[in-house]
């Protein structure tokens, strides 16, 4: 499965910036309906009752662009640092053990500030934007990670202390 990350991310930003648009606007008018209603104190009863118990129903939002109108820079989206492609193999034997692929997101999962799964696939953002993909190929012979080069070293560590040292009889390597 291939996904096009700079796509993905770049709708998942459309779609916040819309959310952040449209609650922006809302709160704007109903704050407006809160001072034309001022001057009628039974009309300022009945709408601060409305706000307390949520039952606006409908708030006409003017000029709101769609969600594909949204211009996102590409420095919004992910890291345009340089990318590393990182291999994870068993220096012996042609297969990775059970449940490594787990295990592998268990160790990098504190890195994610957004992550989405698929079967075989996981794609990711950290907190600075910095991209991590993590693949793991039917044959179970090897898992790939793409990344931003920022984040290499400090991957590598959580790889050879945190997942390799859970498998001392498997001769785990790293190729890049």
């Amino acid at each position: 499965m291939n996904i096009d990350y700079i796509d993905y991310f770049k709708t998942l930003e459309q779609e916040r910036q819309y959310e952040q648009l449209r609650r922006e606007c809302t709160r704007r008018i109903k704050q407006q309906h809160l001072w034309y209603s001022m001057d009628n104190e039974q009309e300022n009863i009945r709408n601060e009752y409305l706000l307390k118990t949520n039952q606006i129903v409908s708030i006409e939002i003017p000029n709101l662009p769609s969600i594909d109108q949204i211009q996102i820079s590409d420095s919004q989206i992910i890291n345009q640092d340089s990318i590393k492609i990182i291999k994870i193999q068993n220096s012996k034997l042609n297969f990775l053990p059970n449940g490594f692929y787990e295990r592998l997101l268990i160790c990098i999962h504190p890195l994610f500030n957004e992550r989405l799964d698929y079967y075989n696939l996981t794609l990711g953002r950290t907190i600075d934007k910095s991209l991590i993909k993590i693949e793991r190929f039917d044959e179970q012979n090897q898992i790939q990670l793409t990344i931003n080069n920022n984040l290499f070293e400090r991957i590598q560590n959580i790889l050879i202390h945190n997942l390799f040292s859970f498998y001392p009889n498997i001769n785990l390597r790293i190729e890049t």
